[in-house]
Parts: structure tokens; sequence; C-alpha cells
């Protein structure tokens, strides 16, 4: 349950010192996202779709031959399906509850770039690794055959550290790109976060 102070504007006289059960969430409360996860968890299972045990924000239901999947990131929804009829109506379906609007077909999605051809879909992130190299003044580095060198030993930093903070932008970005699409460089990722507090020239 959640309380509120009366509203200036709108204080009841000779109760001043009363306050307001808020029966309604509203944007901006903490509380919100949680309210909308439940309602939109809600309004799907009760249309015959099940919840993805890995992941609370993915959803699916098969059924005649017939499958859609939606995926939920904040308030976006992606859905895939095995037809465009099935995909129109889960959209009318969630339209009569939600207000939304239709983004059409998805190209980007948080940085990575959906590629359609006969054989599927391939998943690029080759502008988000540029948008990197740009942001941090990267962009005339030479490529590297291999991501890490397994002969350089690393060492921790015994003098003054180079930019912290941007060292650690640096790897946070590089993490997003190793969780997603490039899991090669994951090793050198997780080998240079371990120098994020007192970064040097060898880092």
């Amino acid at each position: 349950e959640i309380y509120i102070d009366q509203p200036d504007e709108f204080v009841v006289e000779g109760q001043e010192g009363k306050v307001c059960k808020l029966l309604k969430s509203l944007y901006g409360l903490k509380q919100a996202p949680k309210k909308w996860h439940e309602k939109f968890d809600r309004t799907l299972t009760s249309a015959g779709f099940t919840v993805n045990e890995a992941d609370k924000c993915v959803y699916y239901r098969y059924g005649g031959g017939e499958g859609v999947i939606l995926c939920l990131y904040v308030d976006n929804i992606l859905i895939f399906g095995t037809n465009i009829e099935v995909i129109n109506e889960v959209k009318s379906f969630l339209s009569q509850s939600f207000d939304m609007k239709d983004l059409a077909v998805a190209d980007i999605i948080l940085n990575i770039k959906l590629i359609r051809g006969d054989n599927g879909i391939t998943l690029l992130q080759s502008h988000y690794v540029e948008k990197i190299l740009n942001r941090f003044v990267y962009i005339d580095s030479k490529p590297s055959p291999t991501p890490y060198d397994p002969s350089l030993l690393l060492r921790k930093n015994k003098i003054i550290a180079r930019n912290q903070l941007e060292y650690s932008q640096i790897i946070g970005s590089l993490m997003y790109l190793a969780s997603a699409t490039r899991p090669d460089i994951s090793f050198a990722v997780s080998k240079l976060s371990q120098f994020s507090s007192n970064p040097g020239d060898d880092h």
C-alpha cells in the first residue's frame, strides 16, 4: 500500500493532517515498473501464453502448428511469429489492453542489428563497435587477429592510474558486446576488467 500527502491545491479543510491512499500506480514511482509488469503478465497468461522459466520477460505460445514469442524490455515488446497473421493477431489482442505504437519490422534492438536472409536472422554489432571506437578515440587502432595474447602477463599498476572512469566505461561497453554477439572477446575483457580500479598503460 502507498500513501501520499494531499496535493497542495486539494487539501481537505479540517483534515489537513490526513494522507491519501494511492489506488492506482503512477508513472515515476519505484513501484510503477512492477505494477506494469504484473498487468502485462496477467494479460498474456490469460491469453494462453507461458512465461519462460529462464527469463521472466519472455513469453511464448504454441498450438496448431503456429507459434509466437514475445520479448519484453521495459515497455517495448518484440514479437516473433511463425507467420504474419499470428503476429497481427497478438498485436490486436495487446492493443485492447495497452496503448501501443507499432514501430514496424525491427531493425536495431539494444544496439544489435538484425539482418534477415533466406537462412535466418544474423545479429551484427559492427556499428556499435564503431561507436565505441569513435567515443574513446580508438578508431585508428590496428585490428588484431586475436583479442588477447596468452603469453602477455598483465601486472597490477603501481604508478598513478590512467583515467579510471574512462577505462571502466570502455570495459563496460566491451562487456555488453561480449555478452551479446562477440563471445570471442570475453576472456580478454574479463582479464582486463580485473584492473578497472587502477588501470595503467599496459592495460
